[in-house]
């Protein structure tokens, strides 16, 4: 070997000694900080698990120490309900397991790093109606909602992803879950009803828009706003938006039951005050498919006239929007009452949760009635579909709009909407916009 070569050798050694060194290092840092993350308590505590019992679905209810992303899904053969979480210690006690439940076991445990699992296993399959998180307020801590019923293969709400935790499914993970929950069999009668539910509206399977029975028919809930010592916005000679409201209600009511397929219940039928919050629990006790409440607006501008259609939001769409929002949730200071500290339930879940389910299938109705109304040939606002923090459309659980009909301040309209001859066609582009909306919840497969 020449000196050169054997220079090089040494060389080579040298460096392989060094590398072994350093990676050898480089393990007594990190393996004291692997075994630390491994033992380290969970951010996240699951506290509490709870079925209730509802008419068209069971409401699993999972009580959590903070909020989180979480992921859920259902996986058939055998059938679960699959959820997802940021990975979390478990105190939860024996959970009672009601027959309607049509659960059998309940498993846990982490699936991949950072990731833990809950899976139920059902005695047959069922699909994802809804999910929220739903943040503490009161007495409750924070909690994840997901509504399930029994459904067929295939249907809606199956193969579906619900959530927004971020998981990389290409790990593999611990799918088969050994970790054993205890449950407790209980009956109907002792399972745990839980508020505020995302709504499913009921489709009637209905063909060709004939009659239905009773039991089929949806409930529809028509408020005739103001009334009583708030008589809304005035209008010329003395017209009163409180009677004006009451006619197209009364009107629009009698269009809908005639029609056979509704049911229709009024929040008011008479001259009376009834608090914004009343008007959305009228709605809400009754599990109402759809509320409708009635308004005609005022503006400075007289010659401004159209009908607009309302959904919540807390960021009006425009100015005009906000004030008009502003100045009907003042309805209850008329009175002396103070909207702002009633049902903070209901507040807390719309600030933080937006109603993602129950306002999008409001805006779909909105949009069904503007397209209807301008196939009616009736004036509509520009951009008539709009937004507003409306108080009287906060009902978590029932999708609900705000009709506008016209506009007190114009003279014209305002003598319009007095009449018997306008309230009808306008009862008969609402009633033709709920056809709608409702055949298209039966092509969705509501039930």
């Amino acid at each position: 070997m020449t000196a050169a070569a054997s220079m090089l050798m040494k060389t080579i050694v040298r460096i392989a000694l060094m590398l072994t060194l350093w990676a050898g290092v480089m393990m007594c840092a990190i393996a004291p900080q692997s075994a630390h993350a491994q033992n380290t308590v969970p951010s996240l505590s699951v506290t509490g698990i709870r079925f209730g019992a509802h008419e068209d679905k069971t409401r699993l209810v999972i009580d959590l120490n903070a909020p989180a992303q979480y992921r859920a899904f259902t996986l058939q053969g055998p059938d679960r309900l699959v959820i997802d979480l940021p990975h979390f210690g478990w105190s939860v006690g024996a959970i009672t397991r009601p027959t309607s439940a049509h659960v059998t076991d309940i498993r846990q445990g982490p699936t991949q790093p950072g990731i833990s699992r809950i899976v139920i296993d059902m005695n047959q399959t069922v699909a994802i109606r809804g999910t929220m998180m739903l943040p503490r307020s009161g007495q409750s801590g924070d909690r994840l909602v997901i509504d399930y019923s029994p459904a067929a293969k295939g249907a809606a709400g199956q193969n579906q992803i619900f959530g927004t935790l971020q998981i990389n499914d290409a790990i593999a993970g611990n799918n088969d879950l050994q970790t054993p929950v205890q449950t407790v069999s209980a009956s109907a009668a002792q399972t745990v009803h839980a508020i505020t539910p995302t709504h499913k509206p009921s489709a009637p399977h209905n063909q060709n828009n004939a009659p239905l029975p009773k039991g089929e028919r949806p409930l529809i809930v028509l408020d005739a706003g103001h009334g009583g010592n708030d008589p809304g916005a005035l209008g010329p000679n003395g017209l009163k938006e409180k009677n004006i409201t009451l006619a197209m209600a009364r009107d629009l009511k009698k269009a809908l039951e005639d029609t056979g397929r509704y049911r229709v219940l009024m929040t008011r039928d008479k001259d009376v005050y009834l608090r914004l919050g009343q008007r959305v629990q009228i709605a809400r006790h009754h599990n109402a498919d759809l509320f409708i409440s009635l308004h005609a607006d005022s503006l400075d501008r007289k010659h401004v006239s159209g009908a607009s259609i309302y959904t919540l939001s807390e960021k009006a769409s425009d100015s005009e929007s906000a004030r008009l929002a502003e100045r009907e949730n003042q309805s209850d200071l008329i009175a002396g009452l103070d909207l702002s500290v009633e049902d903070e339930e209901v507040a807390s879940i719309l600030v933080n949760l937006a109603m993602r389910d129950t306002m999008n299938q409001s805006k779909f109705f909105a949009n069904t009635i503007v397209d209807v109304m301008q196939n009616h040939s009736l004036s509509l606002l520009d951009n008539p579909h709009r937004y507003a923090g409306f108080a009287v459309l906060k009902a978590p659980d029932v999708p609900s709009v705000l009709i506008e009909a016209g506009f007190m301040s114009n003279n014209q309209e305002a003598n319009k909407l007095n009449t018997p001859a306008h309230r009808a066609r306008i009862a008969a582009a609402i009633v033709r916009g709920i056809d709608a909306y409702f055949e298209q919840v039966r092509r969705n497969g509501g039930n």
